[in-house]
């Protein structure tokens, strides 16, 4: 028996006995639902992976901005060197003229340079894929551990860790909580002071700019603020603090987390 080349279509209205129908051909009609199928499988994967495109778009945006700022970096190393090459010319014309025995030391290459950085201690705590998302792990922000958490008996006291960073480095929530504090504080500048539980709070200092108010809920990883250098602060660092029933931890000590859970 042929296949049928045409396809009816029968429109009945409800409550009524009066029929429309139409007929369509039946390659036609497959030519539809194949359309409208496939735009359907486009719309889900169009939303499927615009986050991803968003997220990768504005990882471009920020790698742009910060090659820009490196780029403009070395353009002051390379002034500051050749006057400083200038300076060292001329003082060692002046230690002749004086008859003074003096040698400068040589500058370091780059190899040595580079070596010295790499002796540094560098801030990487990840948090782990099951950690409780309320509680503090990892931490806030990239670099290096400029100070050490130093405890209350020692001459050097110091409640948190320094991490070293360029400035305007976004600064991440490391736990879900709520704002407590956000204002300029004359020790640690302006400052982020999250609420995790009844018993764990964050602290995040020195920063550039707040990117949240008192009273806000944020997420773990959000952005709280931009690192700076405010308040008694030498160079550009994040201040970072945990405290449990207000007494401070150490970020970086890896049973750390039991102590939270006590």
């Amino acid at each position: 028996m042929a296949e049928p080349k045409f396809v009816t279509i029968m429109l009945i209205p409800d409550g009524t006995e009066s029929r429309k129908g139409f007929r369509i051909r039946q390659w036609l009609l497959k030519l539809i639902i194949g359309s409208i199928v496939a735009i359907l499988v486009g719309i889900v994967l169009f939303f499927a992976f615009y986050g991803q495109v968003l997220t990768r778009a504005a990882m471009a945006d920020q790698l742009k901005k910060e090659n820009e700022q490196l780029l403009r970096y070395q353009y002051k190393v390379q002034l500051l060197q050749e006057n400083l090459l200038q300076t060292r010319e001329i003082v060692e014309r002046l230690i002749d003229m004086a008859g003074i025995d003096y040698e400068f030391p040589q500058f370091p290459d780059d190899s040595s340079l580079f070596a010295s950085l790499d002796d540094s201690r560098s801030a990487v705590l990840p948090r782990g894929l099951f950690d409780n998302l309320t509680l503090p792990s990892g931490l806030p922000i990239q670099g290096f551990i400029s100070q050490d958490f130093e405890v209350a008996d020692n001459s050097r006291y110091h409640p948190g860790i320094d991490i070293a960073c360029a400035e305007g480095t976004p600064v991440l929530a490391t736990a879900a909580g709520e704002v407590v504090y956000a204002a300029f504080d004359s020790t640690y500048g302006y400052m982020v002071v999250v609420q995790h539980n009844d018993s764990v709070m964050t602290l995040y200092g020195h920063n550039k700019e707040l990117l949240v108010e008192p009273g806000n809920k944020v997420l773990a990883g959000s952005r709280v603020a931009l690192s700076g250098s405010t308040g008694k602060s030498t160079a550009p660092h994040l201040h970072y603090e945990i405290r449990v029933n207000d007494e401070p931890i150490d970020p970086m000590d890896s049973p750390y987390d039991q102590k939270i859970q006590q």
